[in-house]
């Protein structure tokens, strides 16, 4: 399954590139998560209303700043969850009481790969969209840039994740199988500048996975 290395050497804290063990271990992950990892998304198209700070997506409403500015101009948006499966969930378990390396290894993988495949889907949605003469904003998810993670489970109903993939939530709202997302994405009649990577346009700025946007 598609990942980029770049990302999963960032999640594993690995500093200038990969040695040769680094890479070995990487290999073996990419094996491990192409076996178990069973990649699935659904999304469902909503009505978009902006009142102030106030967001009704059709199935919910949320009182936040940040994803009021992040939908200025849309009149729709795609609520989207997307999962790796609970397979990868359980190679990981094992692999931590076999070998905590090629355990982390996975991890920091599956976590690439699990971006990867969203972002094929949200362009697989672009597509479709263009000739609507609508563009995709980039995902915004619960939890992210003021955006409540009390909000997980409006989503989770909305989208019927558990009987389509089953996606469900912890009572803490973490998600499982923890490789999973949640997102809303706005469409618009403009198009936008879309930051590089995610992390470049967040405010967290002291964050040890945050990657600078290239200059």
């Amino acid at each position: 399954m598609r990942f980029r290395e770049e990302e999963a050497l960032r999640y594993l804290g690995a500093k200038g590139g990969a040695d040769a063990q680094t890479r070995a271990l990487l290999k073996k992950a990419e094996t491990e998560l192409a076996a178990c990892a069973v990649p699935r998304h659904t999304v469902l198209r909503v009505r978009a209303e902006i009142r102030g700070t106030r967001v009704s997506l059709e199935a919910f409403s949320a009182d936040s700043p940040a994803l009021a500015a992040h939908l200025s101009g849309c009149r729709e948006a795609y609520l989207f969850a997307a999962t790796l499966g609970a397979g990868v969930d359980r190679a990981m378990v094992r692999l931590e009481k076999l070998n905590v390396a090629e355990a982390l290894a996975l991890q920091a993988c599956a976590a690439s790969a699990l971006e990867c495949y969203a972002d094929d889907v949200c362009a697989a949605l672009a597509e479709a969209c263009a000739p609507e003469g609508l563009y995709l904003r980039p995902r915004f998810s619960p939890g992210y840039g003021g955006f409540s993670i009390e909000h997980q489970p409006d989503m989770l109903r909305a989208l019927q994740a558990d009987r389509r993939l089953g996606l469900a939530e912890t009572s803490s709202h973490m998600l499982t199988p923890l490789k999973s997302i949640t997102a809303v994405i706005g469409l618009s009649a403009e198009a936008q500048p879309c930051p590089e990577h995610k992390c470049a346009a967040c405010g967290n700025l002291t964050c040890e996975y945050r990657k600078e946007s290239s200059k």
